[in-house]
Formats: C-alpha cells, structure tokens, sequence
C-alpha cells in the first residue's frame, strides 16, 4: 500500500479505509464493521502506480469521492462515490 485515508465513505457512521495499492494499480475500499475489523476489500482500478489519495465532495452530492494521481501514467482517477 501506498496511501491510506479514513472516511465513512458508505454514510453508516462507521469508519472506512480507501488504500491505494501501487504495485497493483488500484484503489481498496474496505468498509469497517464497527469493531475495529472491516469487511473484505472492493477494489477500483486505476492508473500506473497510484501515489496517493485525496477525498472530497467531487460531484456535490454530500459523499466522499477520491483523487488518485497516477505516478507512471500521468495521471489523475476520479472514483466518484454512488453509495447512498
């Protein structure tokens, strides 16, 4: 793993983990069960070599999305939260 942030990124109060996972380009979200363990990671890919993680509101609706600057390919993923 390359990055780690925290957020309740499925709105239930609980914490998350999004992790970004540079040597298999993509983005792990695993959501928290509420007793310090979490439940098995949902994965996103993205571009080569994921090198860190930014949350905000991207789209306006109130959720959590994720910036992920793609080290080796230049670029930048948008994963635009649709959880309600």
């Amino acid at each position: 793993p390359r990055a780690v942030i925290v957020d309740d990124f499925n709105g239930d109060g609980i914490p998350d983990l999004a992790v970004a996972n540079e040597q298999s380009n993509n983005v792990a979200i695993l959501l928290g069960r509420g007793d310090g363990s979490f439940l098995e990671p949902q994965f996103f890919g993205v571009g080569i070599h994921p090198a860190s993680l930014s949350r905000g509101d991207f789209n306006g609706d109130g959720l959590p999305d994720l910036a992920v600057p793609n080290y080796d390919s230049h670029s930048i993923t948008v994963l635009i939260n649709d959880k309600p």
